[in-house]
């Protein structure tokens, strides 16, 4: 998942409060001294009584630990454009010095995990990927043969990040995976091929449950150009 993406799914996540009050996303807002644009991931507003409360929201995706440093530039930016609260959204966790630093200065962090993040915002999402566990994958890779009068069916899709294929065959149930250039056989005998424009489908031999008359219909190839 792209950083872009990650922040677009926390404005998401937040426009699903927009019942209360206004939520903006991606947008600049004057410095209160400066008077230069500043980049705001999250922007909420709400009334309470008389007043109107204003939350600064920065979506923070990381690989380690949030710090204080990260607290510490939140808390300016919120000051610099007049937020009366400012909130953390990351996929990771943060360390018990920026939790002890965030809690002191009134500042909230929030988990919204990739996983979370992908339901949000990725259209077709099937499951996050086993392979390289960065990003999901896309159901886009469901196809079907008939043979000898009996309907043969899969489903799956690539992963979005390292492009491995993901797999379930129907008739057997198996589960498997192929990078690309490589292939996946099922305990029905099928292979899944996993090419740079898109996967190849075969009967890689003939399985005992099934009986093939014609000898033409023992390979049969089936191209996704949507991959």
């Amino acid at each position: 998942m792209k950083w872009q993406e990650y922040q677009e799914a926390v404005g998401v996540l937040y426009e699903q409060m927009s019942e209360m009050g206004t939520v903006k996303k991606n947008i600049t807002i004057p410095d209160r001294v400066t008077g230069q644009a500043r980049q705001v991931d999250v922007w909420w507003e709400f009334s309470l009584g008389n007043h109107t409360i204003k939350i600064l929201i920065d979506a923070k995706l990381r690989k380690s630990k949030l710090d204080v440093k990260d607290v510490e530039e939140i808390l300016a930016l919120a000051k610099s454009v007049k937020a009366d609260k400012a909130v953390i959204v990351t996929n990771n966790e943060w360390t018990m010095p920026a939790e002890l630093f965030a809690n002191h200065e009134g500042l909230d962090f929030l988990i919204l995990t990739i996983d979370e993040a992908t339901d949000l915002i990725v259209d077709g999402k099937w499951l996050m990927c086993h392979d390289c566990e960065k990003d999901c994958v896309v159901m886009d890779s469901d196809g079907a043969v008939v043979i000898d009068e009996k309907a043969h069916w899969w489903i799956g899709g690539n992963c979005r990040s390292c492009k491995t294929l993901h797999i379930i065959c129907q008739s057997c149930g198996a589960k498997g995976m192929a990078k690309l250039g490589e292939s996946w056989d099922c305990i029905c005998d099928f292979e899944w091929k996993n090419t740079i424009k898109g996967y190849e489908f075969s009967i890689v031999q003939e399985n005992h449950e099934i009986t093939f008359d014609d000898p033409n219909q023992q390979k049969i190839n089936f191209t996704d150009d949507n991959l």
